[in-house]
């Protein structure tokens, strides 16, 4: 395993309740899980670095 697989399944971990209900919402509307998983991550790294001033 790499550490980016190692690390994958404790960041859902830190998901919020409305962070599920993005994910179902996806599912159920014909997102393979994967996507929508790499969706969700992608948003809270946008909404963490917005938070504290982090730009790339």
């Amino acid at each position: 395993m790499t550490s980016a697989e190692e690390a994958f399944p404790s960041a859902l971990d830190c998901w919020t309740a409305e962070d599920w209900h993005d994910y179902r919402r996806r599912v159920e509307d014909g997102e393979g899980s994967v996507s929508a998983m790499e969706a969700i991550t992608r948003r809270r790294t946008r909404e963490t670095k917005a938070g504290t001033g982090e730009q790339r």
